[in-house]
This record gives C-alpha cells, structure tokens and sequence, in this order.
C-alpha cells in the first residue's frame, strides 16, 4: 500500500514517506495464506462471544451516556495532532524532550478543548482527559499530578474561604500544582519527613525550610519544569515546638515567566525507566516565606497570636493519599487492560506447533490470561464501589458525623492501601505474562507491551512501598479484630465497610472445615456465598494467629510475610464478596441478560483463583483437606478451559482503538503480521547505509577486497 503524502505537511516527514513508498514498491508484500488465516481467526473468535460485546462494553464504559462520550472523545483526539502523535512518527520513538514537549502541550490542548466546550460541557471534557491519559500514561501522570493530587490535599484540608481561593485556579489552569511529599530520603514513613515550615510571628509568616540534601523534596511530578506552585507537606514548628504534619500551598514559579521563586531551587532528576513524559523533579526550599493563610486550615487553624489548633486526629492529614491510591489502581488497570488486549489478539492469530494450531489452544497460555481478564473486571466494578463512598465523604454536604467520618477513612486507608499492594503485584506479574505470551515480537518496542512496562514500574514504589501498604492494611485488621473479640466493639459506620466480616469473627473462628464436599464443589460456581464462607473463614483464622504469636512474644517482622499474605487475602476476598453482590443470580438486573451471564462466570472464576491462590492458607488452619485443594484446583482449570472462547469477547469490550494499543500484533481486524512489517518498514534508518559505515565497517571489510 502506497502513503499518500499529502498526510504530513512536514517536509523532513515527506521525504521519508517518499522513501518508504519507494522501497515498498521494491519488496514483495504480497499478503500470505498466514495473513488470511489471521483475519479469519479473528473474525471467528469474535463471532464465538456468548454475550453481547456491545452491551458489555457499555456496562464496563459506565453506561449508555458515558460510553458514547468515550468514544465521542476516541473520535476526538484520534486526528489531532496536538494530542495524538500522527503517520510517520511513531509515539514509541520520541525522545525525552520530545515527549516533555508533546505531554505539555497535550495539557495546553486539552485546556483549549475544555474552554471551548464551556462549563455546560465539563464532563466531556473530563472524558477527554480521562481517554487521553490512556492513549498517554504520561499525559495521564502529568495531569493527575495537578487535577487529582494538587486539587485533592486543596479540595479535602481547606477552609472554605481557601477553596473559594484555590480552586478556581487550579479548574482553569491559570496556576500548575504539584504535590511534595516524598523526600530523598523520606518516603513511606511520613513521620520522618524533615522538611520544616516555622511560623514567624513578627511577619505573620510560615519559613519553609529544607534542613538537609534528604529533606530534598524528591520524584515530585511536574516540579522539574512546569509546576507554578505546590502542595507541601511539612513539620510545623510554632513557638518553638514540632506540632505535627501540615500542608501548606507555596509558590514555586513565576507563571509568566517561569523562573523560580526567591529562596525556591528546583530541576529535573533527568531520565527514567519510563514516564518520560512527566518531568518528576526536586525541590530545596532555602527559607522560603509564605503567608500564614497558606497552611491548609479544614482541620487545623493557627491565629494571628501563635495559637495553634491541634487536627481532631493526625490522620487526616494523611487522606488526601486515597484517592491518589485509589488512582492509581485505576491506572494500573488501563495499563494491564491494553496489555491483555494485545496478548490476546496475538494468542488467537498466531498459530505454532505440529497441528499449527492457536496458541491460545494451549493451556498453559489460556490458563494465564483468563485469571488476568477477570480480575480486571473485578478491578472496574470495586473502584466504582470505593470511588462512591469516597465521593460521598469527601463531596458537599458528606458525612458530618466527625467520628463516622474518621472510622470510614480508616476503612478507605485499608483497603485502598492493600488494593494498590495487591494490584501493582499481581498486574506485574499480568504484563510480564502477556510479554512472554507473544514470544519475541513483544520485545519490539513497536508492539508497546515493553513500552507499559516501563511506565508501569513506578506502581509497585510509589506512592507508598507495596509491602508497607500491605502491612498498614493487616495492622489495622489486627486492630479491629481485637476490638470485636475483646471487647465487643466495631466502629460506627454509614455505609458497607470492607473489614465487615470481622463482626462475625467469633462464629468464622468455631469453623472446623468447609461445609462443601469435594464432590459437589460446582455449587461454589452457584452459590458464591460459599466461596464468601470460605475465604472469611481462613482470613479470620490467619489474622488471629497473627494476633496469637505477637501476644507469645512474636515481633511484627517475624510475621511479615504472613502479614503481607493476609491482607493481600483481604483485597482479593473484597474483590470477590464486591462483584458477588452485582452479579448473584438470585436477584434481578436491569442489565443485558448475557452481560450478567459472563460476569457471572469471572467473578466464579476470580473466586476460585483466590482460593487456589490462597489454598495453602486454609490447608494451614485445617480449614481446606487435601482433597479439597486439588479439587479447587482441577475446577480451576476447567473454568478457564469453558471460558477460553470468550476471550476476544472480553477484551474487545475494553474498547481501545488501534491508535490507543499502537501495536500492530494486536490490531483489531487480526491483520497483524503486515502491520508489523508496515511499522518497522517507517522506523528511521530502517534500511540503507549505517552513518557509521565509514568510520567502523568499512576500514575492516576492504581487508576483504585487497
């Protein structure tokens, strides 16, 4: 297929395209028996759903009107240059600067975007954003920092009249916010943060100060080049006395000319294993003075005199971290989502061994990918869940109740600390999977999985060490749990937390063994309250063992792995218990009949994967038997096998165009093996004579010509 050239107007990009057509004409690119073969596999995969791929897809896309905005906002952007990186430039070659350049002016287009569309259309807007930052993880991360993370400590930790203040500014961009936490060498254990914020009575000011090269405010996104102002989180020392972690707005940046502030000092921290497209930086603060309004005062107030009001309780200042966590699930998500797009469509085209047969025929292929697929399902339906009750805490007119309040941003601070633990683990595992799972053509950069990789890296470390949000989350499950035991008490709550199992903690502890027999183990698929039974029962017990050994003298580090294990069973069971509550058959839906079918059917499979998974928990109690186990196991297996040509099904309805997966060996039409030559074919100096030919090939092969 010859280019047209008239795509680009780009003179450099139509000499290469006049190459390209060129060489094409020199090479046999007639379509194979093989390439037909591809088109048709897909054709027949898609064909073999049993359930309505579109209805599936508007029911995960968040229904009829969201649905028809994403892909309103695909049509949007897909033809945009500004936004979208176009024929013959491939957006898995552009260099740091490049990519910088092009991240922020996807932000300036995306503010255009939203002005013109006017406040009536905002949530359009929004949707735009939200498609781009998938097409663009750095976009995506560049974005958040400013809309989720800046916005968020200024929306839940100010007074009123600094809303009022802030936030217009931050919804029309006039100011660009980051968010400085993590130090140098301060990260996780936010109690040892040293940056300072001194108040100065004489001048009504706040001095922040960075004591240290490790108070260094540190991987702050935005901060190396773009940001005009921050979100600081410091010690605050008023009257000579430390009072505690505080936020505070400060002023990085002149907005019009972008040099930093007096007593400001900042850069980049240069180049990463991915995100090249955010400018993560540090920040000294050298007594920088701010004006005392400056500290975000919802739940503090300082007065003009130095009296200070202490927060009702210092986690508060900690819960801006949920959403970010809560974010970041969602993110991981859209990454792993396309990666498993990707590595499907490539396991139904492409056929290997001696009956050339689909790979994705192969158990050891179909039985890696199915368990990934309904987990992301269970991801979407449970982030909905979380996202609304945080929305309602968070949101006007939430909960007044200050003690309902707190005890609700426990439970959120649980299990959004251990869903970022479990989910940035295990999707790990997911994409190094689907890498393995195209064999080499998945180490071209070209078919993006490597590309994923990279920008996923920062999920198992930031925002918090997996295995520190791990344990906080078992602490406080130990903490609960010991409540109800001891003392019969469970925190007053407004609506369904988490952790409500351990009410009946008492009764899961009397358990002997599971009620179900091995013969009849398919009723779990039934009856998914069985499966809820069974993994309460062994979560209970393995926390009160935990809860046993510290009382016999067991520190909490001889425990770790245990630890991490139980709360690691504490997500993966929410997940469950969540989506078996939507999609038990024992009530109605107003959803497609099929739709509720196939979820159905992941949510049974996500259940027997955490109790295979976590089998040898319950066999540790005496909870599961032997016979158990192996025949959780076998059924298991055969739920991936009933469920192999559902597939294609399941990952069309993610709903990513090509130009979104930008990898030819998961096009859509099956089509793969001629888009990939066609991507390699336009990479630059694809062919002809290395520039170094001179210099190092040729002084060693003349030799051969004399």
């Amino acid at each position: 297929m010859t280019i047209p050239l008239s795509q680009s107007a780009d003179p450099k990009a139509k000499a290469a395209l006049t190459r390209l057509n060129q060489l094409k004409q020199q090479l046999n690119l007639t379509p194979s028996t093989a390439s037909k073969q591809t088109v048709n596999d897909m054709n027949t995969e898609r064909q073999a759903a049993e359930f309505n791929i579109e209805a599936l897809a508007t029911f995960y896309g968040g229904g009829e009107k969201t649905y028809a905005m994403t892909k309103n906002a695909y049509d949007l952007i897909k033809n945009d240059p500004e936004l979208v990186v176009q024929s013959p430039r491939n957006f898995l070659e552009l260099d740091r600067a490049e990519f910088r350049e092009f991240t922020m002016g996807q932000v300036y287009r995306l503010a255009q975007i939203a002005k013109n569309l006017g406040p009536e259309k905002r949530e359009y807007a929004n949707e735009i954003g939200r498609v781009l930052g998938i097409y663009s993880e750095s976009f995506n991360m560049r974005f958040c920092v400013h809309r989720l993370l800046f916005r968020s400590v200024i929306n839940m930790l100010s007074s009123e009249e600094q809303r009022k203040y802030w936030l217009p500014l931050v919804e029309e961009i006039r100011i660009i916010g980051c968010f400085a936490m993590t130090e140098l060498g301060h990260s996780s254990a936010l109690r040892e943060l040293e940056t300072t914020a001194t108040f100065d009575i004489e001048t009504d000011e706040f001095v922040i100060d960075s004591p240290t090269v490790t108070s260094s405010k540190f991987w702050i996104g935005m901060a190396g080049q773009s940001a005009t102002h921050t979100v600081v989180i410091a010690q605050t020392i008023i009257g000579g006395k430390n009072k505690g972690l505080n936020w505070f707005v400060v002023q990085l940046r002149d907005p019009k000319t972008g040099e930093l502030m007096p007593n400001v000092i900042a850069g980049d921290i240069g180049s990463k294993v991915g995100h090249q497209g955010l400018d993560n930086g540090w920040i000294q603060f050298r007594n920088a003075r701010i004006p005392r309004t400056q500290l975000l005062a919802k739940w503090v107030r300082l007065d003009r005199d130095g009296t200070f009001h202490q927060a009702p309780n210092p986690s508060v200042m900690y819960a801006t971290l949920i959403p970010e966590r809560l974010n970041a699930v969602r993110d991981m998500s859209f990454l792993s989502t396309q990666a498993l797009t990707i590595a499907s469509r490539y396991g139904v085209v492409r056929r290997q061994g001696p009956k050339n047969q689909q790979i994705m025929d192969y158990q050891s292929h179909y039985v890696k990918l199915l368990p990934a697929i309904s987990f992301m399902y269970m991801i979407q339906a449970s982030f909905e869940t979380l996202d609304a009750q945080f929305s309602i805490l968070t949101g006007d007119g939430g909960i007044n109740d200050e003690a309902v309040y707190l005890n609700h941003m426990g439970d959120l601070h649980a299990i959004s600390a251990c869903l970022k633990g479990l989910v940035g683990w295990y999707c790990s595992d997911i994409l190094e999977t689907c890498r393995r799972s195209c064999g080499g053509h998945a180490y071209s950069a070209y078919n993006a999985i490597g590309h994923i990789m990279n920008d996923w890296g920062v999920f198992t470390t930031g925002g918090g060490d997996n295995v520190v949000m791990l344990q906080q989350t078992t602490r406080i499950l130990r903490q609960r749990l010991a409540q109800q035991l001891d003392k019969g008490i469970y925190p007053k709550l407004q609506f369904r937390s988490s952790m409500h199992y351990i009410l009946q903690a008492s009764d899961y502890l009397k358990k002997r063994s599971w009620t179900v027999d091995v013969d009849h183990l398919e009723d779990c698929l039934k009856d998914f309250s069985l499966v809820t039974e069974a993994l309460y029962t062994i979560l209970v017990k393995r926390l009160y063992s935990i809860q046993q050994a510290i009382k016999q003298g067991a520190t909490e580090n001889d425990l770790l792995l245990e630890s991490v294990k139980a709360a690691e069973l504490h997500c993966a069971a929410f997940l469950f218990e969540d989506n078996a509550l939507r999609f038990g058959r024992a009530k109605p839906h107003a959803l497609d009949a099929s739709v509720v079918n196939i979820m159905h059917r992941l949510t049974g499979l996500w259940g027997l994967h955490v109790l295979h998974t976590y089998g040898d928990q319950g066999y540790k109690e005496g909870f599961l038997s032997p016979a158990q186990v192996t025949g959780i196991e076998k059924l298991y297996l055969k739920v991936c096998k009933d469920l192999r040509y559902q597939i294609v099904g399941l990952t069309d309805a993610w709903g990513y165009p090509d130009f979104v997966l930008k990898a030819p060996i998961g096009k859509y039409n099956g089509d793969i093996y001629e888009a990939y030559f066609d991507t390699i074919l336009q990479a630059p100096n694809s062919t002809g004579i290395p520039a170094y030919h001179e210099k190092y090939i040729k002084p060693l092969t003349e030799r051969i010509s004399k």
